[in-house]
């Protein structure tokens, strides 16, 4: 059957469904996800990025930050509130984790890699859209320092996954 040079499949949408649903079954059983994997490389991940992100936070985005509370005490809190910032943390290291398990991201030379691009790209795009909307917080020399930073936490983080899921296959 066609019109108009449009070839038209014998076939309904419960069948296309129906097929979908298998390759996805198919899929899902071939690729099934290691929870204990992924729980492991998280737990590790986070450890390595938090440790790594010590150093910055005490001598640049603290003080970097105390400031801009005092200049703008209605809109940003220092100390910023630790349980938001934690939760959001913990998602994104999961997040990370699950891509670089899809990825075939498996060693510590490539997490690191692929955690400084990650960390340095997800941030570089953040801080445009800041500065772009509120320039008074956000502004290029913040930027150009903290994406290299967020690079190098996002690298040991990435080694840290990698290893893990190298180690525990």
């Amino acid at each position: 059957n066609s019109v108009g040079g449009v070839i038209f499949l014998p076939i309904t949408w419960s069948e296309l469904y129906q097929n979908h649903l298998n390759v996805t079954l198919k899929i899902n059983k071939e690729n099934k996800m290691n929870f204990k994997k992924i729980g492991i490389a998280t737990v590790l991940g986070f450890v390595g990025m938090s440790i790594s992100s010590v150093i910055p936070l005490i001598f640049f985005y603290g003080p970097h930050f105390e400031a801009l509370a005092g200049k703008f005490p209605d809109i940003v809190k220092s100390p910023p509130e630790p349980v938001p910032a934690l939760i959001g943390g913990i998602v994104w290291i999961i997040v990370m984790v699950i891509i670089f398990e899809k990825m075939g991201t498996n060693n510590i030379k490539d997490g690191a890699i692929t955690g400084a691009w990650l960390g340095a790209s997800k941030w570089f795009f953040f801080n445009m859209q800041m500065i772009a909307m509120i320039p008074p917080i956000f502004t290029m020399d913040y930027m150009i320092i903290d994406v290299p930073l967020s690079a190098f936490s996002y690298g040991v983080g990435g080694a840290a996954i990698g290893w893990a899921l190298d180690r525990f296959k």
